[in-house]
């Protein structure tokens, strides 16, 4: 269950990083897809390394907190489907504060899970 997690955590941080192409800033938006995938196979494969993910989890997570902070009202759930152009930019930092939030969620996740097994608590 672990090893289909963490695959499939990496296949949607390398497609994320992919679909980056066409951002106005895309270096940054790429290398931390792809490092927060990288992370959580590493930890997956050697899970003494538990803090890689875990790293890049922390980082992601200050910067959607900023984000969060500057869409927070402004923004509903519902403009998420519109056009950028019908909303603002807000929009593109709403859907970017999400990007964030799940590299968060699979980040801490797989470093849990990396801990566990590196103190010898589970297989």
């Amino acid at each position: 269950m672990a090893l289909a997690l963490t695959s499939l955590f990496a296949l949607l941080c390398a497609i994320s990083a992919a679909l980056q192409y066409n951002d106005p800033d895309p270096v940054r938006w790429i290398v931390l897809y792809l490092a927060a995938g990288a992370a959580a196979v590493v930890a997956w494969r050697q899970p003494r390394a538990w803090a890689a993910p875990l790293a890049v989890a922390g980082v992601a997570l200050v910067w959607a907190g900023l984000l969060w902070a500057g869409v927070a009202g402004t923004v509903e759930t519902s403009d998420l489907w519109k056009k950028m152009s019908e909303k603002g930019g807000k929009v593109e930092e709403m859907r970017e504060a999400g990007g964030l939030s799940l590299v968060v969620i699979g980040g801490a996740l797989a470093a849990w899970r990396a801990r566990r097994v590196s103190a010898g608590l589970r297989r």
